[in-house]
């Protein structure tokens, strides 16, 4: 795990500085000395034993919404597993050879998953904003039930083809979470609608129809 790339150090860091930022203690500890997980001496040395442990105290729960006590939970339980998969090797999404003959779009969904190359990017993302769509704050399980739980896909603030391959992604600034409806909205431009432009047509549509 110390042996990890660029990119899954950087998950790693920015999950964990997310965690910090909303109030967790962490304690984290390579070969049985406590060191701080975000700073450059993690990567120093090689880990023959390491332990990471994330604590936040008392959660909001219990209130009488088993929903939104689930979510919570998970939500935190996800970014310390998400720590730990940013790390761990993964073996690289194969891509077709020859791209020709596939249905339309294929194209482009090889080049996202060069970028992404594993799914760490989505784990890191989700575990950081939560499975609801940042425009619209639709939970698609409360929607559609139990048969759409975790169903919400990951948009790249960046588009992937003004990025190099060599691009470090930060899940808290480069992927949000967007439902399909507001994901292809996005994408009705290029470059995509922002997502402070999504939200404004949201509300614009809202004040005029009262639908929204």
């Amino acid at each position: 795990m110390s042996e990890a790339d660029d990119s899954g150090r950087a998950l790693f860091s920015g999950v964990l500085a997310q965690c910090r930022s909303d109030g967790a203690d962490l304690e984290f500890s390579i070969n049985g000395k406590q060191v701080d997980p975000l700073s450059a001496e993690v990567w120093a040395v090689p880990w023959g034993e390491v332990s990471l442990a994330l604590r936040r105290g008392m959660l909001a729960i219990n209130t009488g919404d088993d929903a939104q006590d689930e979510a919570l939970l998970f939500q935190w339980t996800a970014r310390l597993a998400a720590a730990v998969l940013a790390l761990l090797p993964l073996e690289p999404i194969e891509e077709p050879e020859n791209p020709l003959g596939l249905p339309e779009g294929a194209v482009s969904r090889i080049e996202v998953n060069r970028y992404e190359r594993d799914r760490r990017n989505r784990a890191a993302a989700l575990a950081i904003h939560g499975l609801s769509c940042k425009a619209c704050e639709l939970d698609m399980s409360k929607r559609y039930g139990a048969a759409a739980a975790g169903f919400i896909e990951v948009h790249h603030t960046t588009p992937v083809s003004t990025v190099g391959a060599g691009y470090i992604i930060n899940p808290r600034t480069d992927l949000l979470p967007l439902c399909p409806n507001c994901h292809g909205v996005a994408h009705r431009r290029t470059p995509p609608y922002s997502l402070e432009e999504i939200r404004l047509m949201l509300a614009t549509q809202k004040a005029q129809t009262g639908v929204g």
